[in-house]
């Protein structure tokens, strides 16, 4: 990640995170989505585009405090833990995009009731695995 990228990008999120308005986790989402509300054709330069193996393994060491984050907070396995987030990173980069590409024009209440919706049915589904022993 460049110098550039991690200050806009990390102001977003940072910003999102200490704002007390959304739980951290819910925060670090909005605050993807508000980069991509605010800064549309960075966020597609950044974003939505081949990323190199060594921006994937750099995203996977950035993401390794987010996953024991929800392991501990969710009471599930690290891999688990990184199923979890990467369901609901799909969802979130996929309204980032789509609003960026102009196919969604969501306010931000909406965001925040879809990210609820969806946060809550995966959390419900992975309890629900792990009680019947699918998910570990």
């Amino acid at each position: 990640m460049g110098t550039g990228e991690r200050l806009l990008r990390g102001d977003h999120l940072r910003a999102s995170m200490d704002s007390g308005r959304w739980p951290r986790y819910m925060a670090s989402g909005m605050g993807y989505i508000t980069f991509a509300k605010t800064e549309p054709h960075l966020f597609s330069m950044l974003f939505m585009c081949d990323q190199s193996r060594d921006q994937r393994e750099r995203m996977e060491r950035q993401l390794q405090p987010i996953i024991e984050l929800i392991a501990r907070q969710l009471g599930m396995s690290a891999d688990t833990a990184t199923a979890f987030h990467m369901h609901m990173w799909i969802h979130v980069h996929g309204i980032a995009s789509m609003i960026v590409t102009h196919y969604l024009d969501w306010d931000e209440q909406h965001i925040v009731d879809t990210l609820s919706v969806k946060f809550h049915a995966l959390s419900a589904s992975i309890a629900n695995q792990q009680g019947s022993g699918g998910v570990q």
